[in-house]
C-alpha cells in the first residue's frame, strides 16, 4: 500500500496503533505514550464500542501528534470457523481482509524513519520510551565510545548464555550472575541504541503483567496463562525500510494472524510497560477465580523486584512461555525490575 517514501521520511519514531472495541482501554494507554513518540498513526476497525469517540477525543488534545484512519474491511483473523479458516487461506496475499494488510496499512501512514507498535491495553513508561524517541529523532546524538566494546562483548556473551541455556532446556542462571549484568548493561544498552540508529539491529522491549484485585498484583496465573513478564521479540523498534513488512501466518486453523519479516538482529531493550490483558472483561473473572483459589501465585506488584529469578522461575509455569522466552526474561529481570517502582503511579 502506497505510503511516504523512504527519501521523505523524517528523523523521528512512529507510534502504530491498531484497534477494535478498545474503549475500556485506549485513552489510558495514549496518555502514556503519546509523550514519547513524535507521532501515533491510529487505524480502528469494526469497532462496535465508543473506541472512534475516544480516540478523536484524544486527536482533539494531541492534534499536533496524532494521525487517525478508519480500516473499512472486515478482517478475518481471531478465532475463526472452519469456513472462515478456509476463507482465509484462499485469500490472495493482498487481500484488505488478511491482518497483516491492516496492519502493512498502518505502517504505510507513518512518516518517521522509525516505528514501534502500541497496544491500547498498555500503559507505557513514558520516560524510557522517550530515551528511544530521542534517539531516533537525533535528540540524544550517540556516537562511537570505546564503552560500546563492553557493550559488543556483553552482547556475544548474551547469545552464548541463550544457546547453552537452550541446549540444558533451562535458563543457566550461573552465567548471568547479577553483578555482571549490572556491569555491562549500561554499555549493552548503549551499544544497542548506536546500532538502532545506524539502521544495522531493532530493539525489543517488554513489560509485566498485571492484575488488580484488593492491590495490584504480577500473576504467575498457571491456569489462564499470564506469566509474570509479557513481550519476547514481537514488539520492536525498528528502521522502517522496504524490507520491513507484514505477512501471513498460520498460527493454527482459528488464528492466521501476522509476521512481522525484517533483516535486522534483535537486541533487547528493557521493560517498558504494565499489560493488562488479564484486565480485560473475558479475561478478568476467570483470572480472579484463579487468585481465589490460588493466592501464592499472585505477588503484590512492589513486592516482584525483590525476588531473585531463580524464584521467579520457581514459580513460573513453564507452559505458559516457551525456553526461549524464559531465557530472555532472566537478562530482562535482572536490568529492568526496579522499573516498576518508578512507574507504580500508573496503577492507579
Amino acid at each position: 500500500m502506497a505510503g511516504c517514501s523512504m527519501n521523505a521520511r523524517k528523523d523521528g519514531l512512529s507510534g502504530l496503533m491498531r484497534l477494535k472495541n478498545e474503549a475500556r482501554f485506549v485513552g489510558a494507554c495514549i496518555d502514556s505514550c503519546i509523550g514519547a513518540l513524535d507521532e501515533l498513526v491510529i487505524v480502528y476497525n469494526d469497532c462496535t464500542d465508543g473506541t472512534p469517540e475516544i480516540v478523536e477525543s484524544k486527536r482533539q488534545q494531541y492534534p499536533d501528534k496524532i494521525k487517525v484512519y478508519p480500516y473499512n474491511y472486515h478482517v478475518l483473523s481471531h478465532n475463526l470457523t472452519p469456513e472462515e479458516f478456509e476463507q482465509v487461506q484462499s485469500l490472495p496475499d493482498d487481500s484488505p481482509q488478511l491482518l497483516c494488510n491492516y496492519c502493512n496499512y498502518a505502517l504505510s501512514k507513518a512518516t518517521y524513519r522509525f516505528a514501534v507498535k502500541i497496544d491500547a491495553d498498555q500503559l507505557y513508561f513514558t520516560d524510557e520510551i522517550k530515551k528511544w524517541k530521542d534517539v531516533c529523532s537525533g535528540d540524544s546524538y550517540v556516537k562511537w565510545n570505546a564503552s560500546m566494546i563492553s557493550g559488543w562483548l556483553f552482547m556475544v556473551y548474551f547469545s552464548l548464555y541463550r544457546r547453552l541455556s537452550a541446549k540444558s532446556g533451562k535458563p543457566c542462571l550461573w552465567m548471568l550472575p547479577d553483578r555482571l549484568v549490572k556491569h555491562f548493561s549500561a554499555s549493552y544498552l548503549h551499544y544497542a541504541a548506536w546500532r538502532l540508529k545506524k539502521g544495522t539491529v531493532a530493539v525489543a522491549l517488554s513489560g509485566f503483567n498485571v492484575f488488580k484485585d484488593d492491590r495490584w498484583y504480577i500473576p504467575f496465573d498457571t491456569v489462564n496463562a499470564h506469566p509474570p513478564y509479557n513481550g519476547e521479540g514481537d514488539t520492536l523498534i525498528f528502521k522502517i525500510t522496504d524490507k520491513t513488512y507484514f505477512t501471513r501466518y498460520v498460527a493454527n486453523r482459528s488464528f492466521v494472524i501476522e509476521r512481522f519479516n525484517n533483516p535486522y538482529k534483535v537486541m533487547f531493550g528493557g521493560p517498558v510497560w504494565f499489560h493488562l490483558h488479564a484486565m480485560r472483561d473475558y479475561c478478568r473473572d476467570k483470572v480472579q477465580k484463579c487468585k481465589d483459589n490460588y493466592p501464592e501465585q499472585f505477588v503484590p506488584v512492589e513486592n516482584f523486584p525483590l525476588m531473585k529469578y531463580k524464584d521467579v522461575l520457581g514459580k513460573w509455569d513453564t507452559k505458559s512461555q516457551t525456553l526461549y522466552q524464559r531465557i530472555l526474561f532472566a537478562l530482562i529481570h535482572k536490568t529492568g525490575a526496579d522499573e516498576i517502582y518508578r512507574h507504580l503511579f500508573l496503577l492507579k
